[in-house]
């Protein structure tokens, strides 16, 4: 009887403590397989790329995949920054790269210290990049202009602004140009004039509350223009007589030779930031251009040399 008495108590603690262990969802499980499943080969690079810009998402070291399209959740853009920085390619690297990157830095301040130097006899090239800002991408594409001594112009997204703060800051240290890609990446063929001019307004004064200064120069989404957008971007229109279509073929090698098989000077060469080959060819594309004998310049500093740049006109190029 006193046996029976010990085990009936001893059930009765064991379901009293089964009953307070929380049991894991089925639901949860499901999903962190799923999501395993979609990135299972993929790792900080983007999925959906041929959904074309803006679409893609990014898949971190550990595969968690972003939940919103063409941008980093701020523990993403974290752990991607720091992979960059690893590889040299962010002027914030660790040790490892440290010294090279401090070098490359002063030599830019040194640079800016110095003044802008721009023979007009010289031919110069206008590398542009959309999309953006995206700083694993776009702080790569700065290194290498600081070691080659070139400038670029980033037309960028006014709501990703935000979160890229300190790589639009140091695109103004460095001499870089900021230039306005609307607020949301709208076709302005299809808005009003004033939902144009909103579009226009939000994105500069994005851009100017990240790091004070205000852009000069519009490019619309997908070069998208009419008659309405002309009369109300109240900016000079920038195009482009190099298209990389890098967004497209997702290829450094093809984006690299769309440009050095044809440029020549006054090009306006088009890429966007968001994509890590447009990065990679940059890395090549740079010091080529350098070598033959091409000045890196934005296209501001381009337009000035070559006639100007008013209000409402287009421009494709600044040809001499």
């Amino acid at each position: 009887m006193k046996k029976l008495l010990q085990l009936g108590f001893g059930l009765m603690i064991v379901a009293l403590v089964t009953a307070f262990v929380p049991a894991t969802p089925f639901s949860s499980m499901a999903d962190e397989t799923a999501s395993g499943q979609e990135a299972s080969e993929v790792r900080n690079d983007w999925i959906d790329e041929n959904l074309g810009p803006g679409v893609a998402r990014w898949v971190d070291g550990n595969g968690n995949i972003s939940e919103q399209p063409g941008k980093h959740t701020e523990e993403e853009a974290g752990t991607q920054e720091s992979q960059s920085s690893a590889e040299g390619q962010d002027l914030n690297a660790g040790s490892a790269a440290e010294g090279q990157q401090e070098a490359v830095s002063q030599e830019s301040q040194e640079q800016a210290a110095a003044g802008r130097r721009i023979d007009p006899k010289r031919p110069m090239v206008a590398l542009t990049f959309d999309d953006g800002p995206f700083a694993p991408v776009g702080n790569q594409i700065m290194d290498c202009l600081a070691q080659y001594g070139g400038k670029a112009t980033f037309f960028v997204v006014g709501s990703r602004v935000s979160s890229y703060g300190a790589e639009l800051q140091r695109m103004v240290a460095e001499g870089h140009e900021i230039g306005n890609h609307t607020f949301e990446h709208k076709n302005l063929t299809k808005l009003s004039g004033s939902q144009i001019q909103s579009q226009i307004n939000q994105c500069n004064d994005a851009v100017q509350a990240a790091c004070g200064v205000r852009p000069s120069l519009v490019r619309p989404p997908g070069g998208a223009k009419n008659s309405t957008v002309l009369a109300n971007v109240q900016a000079p229109v920038i195009m482009w007589s190099i298209d990389t279509r890098d967004w497209k073929t997702r290829n450094a090698g093809k984006t690299v030779n769309a440009v050095m098989s044809q440029v020549r000077d006054g090009d306006i060469v088009l890429m966007h930031e968001l994509y890590s080959q447009t990065g990679a060819a940059a890395l090549e594309m740079i010091p080529r251009l350098t070598e033959a004998g091409y000045q890196l310049v934005t296209v501001s500093e381009m337009a000035a040399l070559r006639g100007g740049a008013a209000p409402g006109g287009v421009y494709f190029h600044f040809n001499p």
